[in-house]
């Protein structure tokens, strides 16, 4: 999706949405994608999140390094290259994690493990933050709720 797409969904704070991404890799010859479908709250910013603020504390405040804020509050750019834009998610939860083979043939994480594409993963545990490249993100939805009284 584009930086504008992606505005147009209205992203504010508190918003939860449903996305779905899309990214390919390569590793030891064999091309995959990993498709991800996961539900995230928007317009947090990075410093504010407990969690978030907890995992900095145990790195000893240390930030990360390769990426800084836009004006909007999601998405954030590389300092590398400006151009290059990100989709900030918070605290992801109710992820799901597909995987195909470059030919759209299904896989598993299990069989990719075996053939060398992807590394065993020692830990499992939730991630705090991902960041998504703009191009790489399928769709958003947001789903208006009743207020809360």
């Amino acid at each position: 999706m584009t930086l504008n797409e992606i505005l147009s969904k209205n992203i504010t704070n508190g918003r939860f949405f449903a996305i779905e991404a899309e990214t390919e890799k390569k590793r030891k010859g064999i091309t995959y994608r990993k498709r991800t479908t996961l539900t995230a709250q928007f317009g947090v910013n990075y410093a504010n999140v407990a969690s978030v603020q907890d995992k900095i504390a145990e790195q000893g405040g240390v930030l990360p390094t390769w990426f800084e804020h836009t004006e909007h509050a999601s998405i954030v750019k590389s300092k590398k290259d400006e151009t290059k834009l990100y989709l900030q998610i918070m605290n992801p939860c109710n992820i799901k994690t597909a995987f195909f083979l470059a030919d759209g043939t299904p896989t598993t994480k299990a069989e990719l493990v075996e053939m060398g594409a992807i590394k065993e993963d020692e830990k499992s545990e939730k991630p705090v933050t991902l960041c998504y490249a703009l191009e790489n993100i399928i769709n958003i939805t947001y789903r208006a709720t009743a207020a809360v009284a």
